[in-house]
């Protein structure tokens, strides 16, 4: 059995390294992952792999992580403690643990090359719930289907049960019986037999016996595209949520969402952008509403249409609790780009947020990470911005107004070949995420994670 959680614990990665008999994305994918330390002192941090079935496959430990710091692993390229490597085709999970606080991002991509190479990141699991959500899921939809990686983190066998939701419908159901404690399954709707979920665009409101960390990939089944994102547990369901980021056919990007509505009772949604302008929406008790702006799909929604050309961020009040998932890509263009994410909700935006992955130009990719951040409640923030990495500690201030987007390859705050973390402090509340991308690669290199709050100094 897999040594249980003891400090700080994080659930870094699901499906750590897929091998071909997956199949239904084309190529062999691998996670990677950078873990920050966001505490006041040197941490030691103890990542455990986890094989399907719940045994533990071996540890990695990284010792004194300066605070603000980060340790990174390639299961491809790094050894454990006992001097093996994950074997090729392994697949699993990764659980970290810390005596400091700690947050990571993982990044998952395949091992093709040109148009058909994607990749995307999320966001490690801290809190594994009994009742998660995921916003968007799609089954045969065209060529897109979703696979969910779900963890069993409790300590007793646990029985999982799937709805998929569209509209105010329940349309299909899945389970899993006796998931071993620490264990892990794939629930891939491509290979999910139920006609209902034939051209199915809707959501998934995943229930246990134990809790449960579940990851989630929207793929294309022909390749070249990735959108990745974690499910949202109950807790993080709220009647206001933050979308830092957002833009509306501002060039070829755009940004598509789901609302899933956790109550019984209709909510009443109001969606603010910081270009004032007001969407006003209603999501049946238990379901879920679609909108995609851009090409005029507003679900019913009144007070569109939305400016185009646009870039901020959105806010969003219900009269029920309600999650979010949301989608950018470049569907107006060569469509060839898309990255996910999950709105905030009030527990997570704070004045101290650390982005657990900055890059500038590094590696033969020549990955460079930008994140968007937004003031809570509007108006003006000061920003001070520690980097801590591969290459030093770098510190740049900054104020912003309403939202505001900041680029490692543009705004210089980085040299080139930088690798690390950035910890940001400001005067007001912020919500914050972040992207990949690479200068040089072809095909869909961009990979979108949140931000994470970070406890005071």
């Amino acid at each position: 059995m897999w040594r249980r959680l003891r400090w700080m614990g994080v659930i870094v990665g699901l499906l750590l390294a897929i091998g071909p008999a997956w199949g239904a994305p084309p190529g062999q994918f691998t996670v990677d992952f950078n873990i920050q330390n966001m505490g006041s002192s040197p941490a030691t941090i103890v990542v455990d792999f986890v094989n399907p079935n719940g045994s533990l496959r071996g540890s990695k430990t990284f010792t004194n992580v300066a605070p603000g710091g980060s340790a990174y692993f390639n299961p491809a390229l790094h050894t454990l403690n006992d001097g093996s490597m994950l074997e090729p085709g392994w697949q699993g999970s990764a659980v970290a643990s810390s005596d400091q606080p700690i947050s990571a991002i993982a990044t998952i991509a395949n091992n093709l090359s040109g148009p058909q190479y994607v990749s995307d990141a999320y966001v490690g699991v801290v809190e594994p719930a009994t009742t998660v959500f995921a916003p968007i899921i799609m089954a045969r939809y065209g060529p897109w289907n979703t696979r969910m990686a779900i963890q069993n983190a409790g300590s007793a066998p646990a029985n999982v049960n799937i709805q998929f939701v569209k509209g105010p419908n329940v349309v299909a159901t899945q389970s899993i019986s006796n998931l071993p404690s620490g264990a892990s399954a794939i629930v891939d709707q491509f290979a999910n037999p139920d006609p209902n979920l034939n051209n199915f665009n809707g959501s998934a409101i995943i229930t246990a016996t134990q809790p449960i960390a579940v990851t989630v990939d929207e793929y294309k089944r022909t390749g070249g595209l990735l959108v990745s994102y974690t499910a949202l547990p109950l807790s993080k369901a709220s009647t206001t949520l933050y979308m830092p980021g957002y833009i509306n056919a501002y060039g070829p990007w755009t940004t598509d969402f789901t609302i899933i509505n956790t109550a019984p009772s209709t909510a009443t949604v109001q969606i603010q952008f910081t270009n004032n302008q007001v969407l006003n929406c209603t999501v049946p008790g238990n379901g879920s509403l679609y909108l995609n702006p851009a090409v005029g799909t507003y679900g019913g929604c009144t007070g569109g249409p939305l400016a185009t050309n646009f870039y901020g961020a959105a806010t969003v009040n219900s009269t029920q609790p309600i999650v979010i998932a949301y989608n950018i890509a470049n569907t107006l263009g060569p469509g060839n780009r898309a990255i996910g994410y999950t709105a905030f909700s009030p527990s997570d935006v704070g004045t101290r947020v650390a982005v657990p992955l900055i890059e500038n130009e590094y590696g033969g990719g020549k990955w460079i990470t930008t994140f968007s951040v937004q003031v809570v409640g509007g108006g003006n923030a000061a920003l001070t911005l520690i980097y801590s990495g591969n290459t030093g500690t770098y510190t740049y201030q900054a104020s912003i107004t309403d939202a505001k987007t900041f680029n490692q390859l543009s705004d210089g705050h980085v040299p080139t070949g930088f690798l690390g973390s950035v910890t940001i402090s400001s005067t007001k509340p912020i919500a914050v995420i972040g992207d990949q991308n690479s200068l040089i690669l072809d095909g869909d290199v961009a990979a979108g994670f949140p931000g994470v709050r970070a406890p005071s100094p």
